[in-house]
């Protein structure tokens, strides 16, 4: 049976095949399916607890398998007249030689100006480059903007992190009062970017994606699902 799974606010698809077995058994497979075979004296409820539970361990394998289909169907080349999305926007690609490796946003376009146009480990380097700053300055902007609504329930305002993940949007780690985001989540809809950043800051105050974690992100953002589904069923990941 398939069901679904959030996660750091990624869903997650999982075949559950209950078993004469003692222990649930969790499985990733290489094809990014997830499957968890479960022994029928625990109820579902249970078993999504203990997934969520290891939800560092199933999102890290996910990433890991993503990584390594990337490597196997190539990178992508940003090259001369490529789109790439930004905020929800679509932007071509201009290839410029320079002095320095960089890339910006000049109008219409993503001006990606480079000491060797033809590499393209280089292109990608300098795009992801740009990403990360992108993504680290709108997010903090919007931790700057939601913190204030959060902070008379004990939220401190967090330490802000941005690197590559594919398999999930954010993560919160209250004891060290960090929050991180995946750099390709700025290529989606600040309102989607938003819902994130609020989701993984209501993390302060709930762990886990209990009722109650639900209930305070639903007075916050009542359109977290619409902007759940947009953020996830898009071609941004």
């Amino acid at each position: 049976m398939k069901r679904l799974l959030d996660l750091g606010g990624r869903l997650v698809e999982y075949t559950l095949t209950r078993k004469s077995v003692k222990n649930i058994n969790i499985r990733v497979r290489a094809d990014g399916t997830v499957g968890v075979s479960a022994p029928h004296r625990i109820t579902d409820q249970e078993v999504e607890t203990i997934l969520v539970s290891r939800g560092d361990f199933i999102l890290g394998a996910l990433e890991k398998f993503s990584a390594l289909a990337q490597q196997e169907s190539g990178e992508p080349a940003y090259d001369q007249g490529k789109t790439v999305w930004l905020l929800g926007r679509k932007y071509p690609i201009r290839l410029q030689e320079g002095k320095k490796n960089r890339a910006e946003l000049a109008g219409d376009e993503i001006l990606l100006q480079l000491r060797n146009p033809s590499s393209g480990e280089l292109r990608k380097k300098t795009m992801e480059d740009f990403y990360k700053a992108q993504c680290l300055a709108v997010t903090t902007e919007l931790c700057h903007g939601i913190h204030p609504h959060l902070e008379p329930l004990g939220v401190p305002f967090p330490e802000i992190k941005v690197r590559s993940m594919t398999s999930r949007w954010g993560s919160c780690k209250p004891s060290d009062k960090r929050v991180t985001f995946a750099w390709q989540l700025v290529k989606a809809p600040v309102e989607c970017v938003e819902y994130v950043v609020w989701h993984e800051l209501i993390h302060f105050l709930h762990l886990n994606h209990s009722p109650a974690f639900y209930g305070c992100l639903e007075q916050f953002v009542p359109d977290w699902k619409a902007r759940r589904k947009r953020l996830n069923s898009g071609p941004w990941p």
